[in-house]
């Protein structure tokens, strides 16, 4: 099966320490590979082969507290980032 690319935008930056976190959970997600995290412009960018996986991607970040850029989030649903690097 042919594998496609998502570029995500996500509304919270995250830091450079981050990224691996991020690329771990996303990596999680059935049959998603490739997982690119671009820090300063709050992108992540992977190949997915059945379009529910995008979804799961989708929810793996709302998870982790980047929700898709554009998304309204509820005060009670939103989680803040969990970031090691925060003092």
């Amino acid at each position: 099966m042919e594998t496609r690319l998502a570029r995500i935008f996500v509304q919270n930056k995250f830091c450079t320490h981050c990224v691996d976190q991020v690329k771990t959970k996303m990596m999680e997600v059935q049959n998603i590979s490739n997982v690119i995290v671009y820090p300063q412009d709050a992108l992540v960018v992977f190949n997915f082969k059945r379009a529910n996986q995008v979804s799961e991607a989708l929810n793996t970040l709302i998870a982790l507290g980047y929700p898709p850029l554009g998304d309204t989030m509820e005060k009670n649903n939103c989680q803040t980032p969990v970031c090691a690097c925060a003092a």
